[in-house]
């Protein structure tokens, strides 16, 4: 009895042996398997389309063939093919391949690349040529600087980024790109492959199903891209300088130039260290931003601002009458001059002929304190809330910033004459012009400047609509009104300093400036505005190292508004 017990025993142990071998590992066996041949490949989205205001498309993207490599099954047979070949060169495996990545977008491949890879497929594992998505920008470096670029992300943009984003996600570089990227970027599918013990891929895995992609939101802009070429065609014998418009009842931002721009097509194609080097290294910073982080001195343009300044706090009015403009005039012991002699004139004169000697009478009346802490309530010193990444704030000095810079005994109340006329240490921006002409122009409401209106999703969904905001400039609209008759008298008075641009058909209104620059020549500035009955349009305009604003800039933003004015009144009739 007990042998038959022990028999049946190890029979039980021995069938329970036998289901684990047979079923429950023969299980996880086929599960390991099922591991070691199928192959999780990502299917990057389609990127939005990127629109201007009249529905020109700005950035698309379309599919090329590209270069796949996967480090793990990558050994020295396939590095040597791609580079004897040609198809890769040492510059460029240098500088993308990155051992310890899953998968690298090597590059762009054409037809005959392409080819070459197929017939050579059985002896490269680790390398593959899929069908992706690429950016294209229709205008290329004319709106290089707005719309940005896109690109792989890095290991630091991967640990700053609160979402779960993969070494290799494309995503936006620089301008609209970046700051909409998590709406432009849609959403990566996945597809299943099997692959063979050498990591070859032999054909979809069965029983898994593929996700679907899903395409990004398409932008739309409030740009003027038509405006944009012209403002290009403009600039063509200057090599460094900006414009930028703005509709001064909306903020939004009509252009945006900034010049030189770069070439946003061959850095997405190629990207190479080349090109690169040449961009880092070129004097006439094409990187650079000068719309938005352009900062210069104001020149004449803040003698408005610090007209401003004066009528709010009770300093002057339209016919305060200072010493008379005799070519200059003594600040304590030193000799400050006029780029005239004007004479005795009233608030309104002063401005439109742009008499020196008269606002840095009315600077000092003002003071230090006054004038720094009004002049940043007034939008200067400060960002302006434009939906782009990196603005600069310019600079408006006070009491503790000259202490700071120049130690408390080596600066005198008299600085404040020079900064009235907005030379020194005063630093504006573009956008901090347009944006207080546009408040000026517009009842004290300055509006915060802004690119992108609306981005819809595949379903025609509004996924981000933007919302209108508004700063008010704190100035009674008796002192807008009179601002608005000076700088009209600008333009249209024939004591102005930009008469010769007046326009037979659209009265102009507008202030010029010239920056000094302690570099090389000076830079030539003007802001203006139009129609001025029902402005429609604010427009500065900065042409680096050109000289007076009278002569080169206040031509340019004279024929900016004259086309903008025209095509407008063609386009609603």
């Amino acid at each position: 009895m007990r042998y038959k017990v022990l028999v049946y025993f190890f029979s039980i142990i021995f069938i329970a042996d036998l289901f684990y071998m047979q079923v429950v590992k023969h299980s996880e066996s086929s599960r390991l398997a099922m591991k070691n041949i199928v192959r999780v490949e990502p299917l990057p989205a389609s990127r939005g389309v990127i629109y201007d205001r009249d529905g020109n498309i700005l950035a698309e993207s379309y599919p090329v063939f590209m270069l796949l490599v996967y480090p793990a099954l990558f050994g020295k047979e396939q590095r040597d093919f791609l580079l004897k070949s040609g198809i890769v060169s040492e510059a460029l495996f240098k500088r993308k391949y990155k051992r310890h990545y899953g998968v690298i977008r090597m590059k762009r491949l054409s037809r005959e690349e392409v080819a070459m890879i197929e017939e050579n497929c059985d002896k490269l594992p680790g390398v593959r040529v899929k069908i992706e998505p690429v950016r294209f920008y229709a205008y290329d470096s004319i709106t290089s600087h707005v719309i940005g670029y896109t690109g792989e992300i890095s290991e630091a943009e991967i640990n700053q980024k609160k979402l779960p984003l993969q070494k290799g996600t494309i995503i936006g570089k620089r301008g609209v790109e970046k700051r909409y990227d998590e709406f432009l970027r849609g959403v990566d599918g996945v597809e299943y492959w099997k692959v063979d013990a050498l990591g070859r891929f032999i054909g979809k895995a069965e029983g898994l199903k593929d996700i679907p992609p899903v395409k990004g939101g398409d932008a739309y802009t409030t740009i003027d891209v038509k405006l944009q070429r012209y403002v290009d065609s403009l600039f063509s014998k200057y090599r460094r300088g900006a414009a930028v418009a703005i509709n001064p009842s909306t903020g939004e931002i009509l252009l945006y130039y900034s010049k030189p721009g770069f070439p946003v097509n061959e850095i997405v194609y190629h990207g190479n260290d080349l090109i690169w080097k040449d961009l880092v290294s070129s004097p006439d910073g094409p990187l650079f931003d000068r719309v938005l982080k352009g900062q210069y001195p104001p020149g004449s343009i803040f003698k408005v601002i610090t007209a401003a300044i004066g009528l709010k706090e009770g300093i002057v009015n339209e016919h305060t009458r200072f010493k008379p403009c005799n070519g200059g005039i003594y600040i304590g012991n030193k000799y400050m001059a006029c780029w005239s002699r004007h004479g005795s004139l009233e608030l309104i004169d002063a401005i439109i002929q742009s008499c020196d000697v008269y606002f840095y009478q009315l600077g000092m009346s003002i003071g230090l304190p006054l004038f720094s802490r009004d002049a940043r309530e007034m939008g200067f010193g400060r960002p302006t809330g434009v939906d782009m990444d990196g603005e600069k704030t310019g600079l408006i000095p006070d009491s503790a910033w000259f202490n700071a810079f120049y130690g408390r005994r080596n600066w005198g109340k008299g600085v404040v004459a020079n900064l009235a006329i907005g030379q020194g240490e005063i630093l504006v921006t573009p956008l901090q012009v347009v944006k207080f002409f546009a408040g000026l122009v517009n009842g004290g409401k300055a509006p915060v400047p802004y690119i992108v209106k609306k981005i819809v999703n595949n379903r025609g969904e509004v996924i981000y609509s933007h919302k209108i905001e508004y700063e008010q400039l704190l100035v009674d609209t008796s002192v807008l009104s009179l601002l608005k008759k000076a700088t009209i008298g600008v333009v249209e008075n024939p004591k102005g300093t930009a008469h010769w641009i007046r326009l037979t058909n659209i009265v102009i209104g507008g202030k010029t400036g010239t920056a000094q620059n302690p570099h090389g020549e000076d830079h030539s500035l003007f802001v203006g505005y139009a129609p001025a009955e029902k402005p429609e349009i604010v427009v500065f305009v900065v042409v680096e190292n050109a000289g007076h604003g009278s002569t080169v800039a206040a031509p340019i933003a004279a024929r900016i508004i004259k086309r903008y004015i025209e095509e407008r009144r063609l386009i609603n009739g």
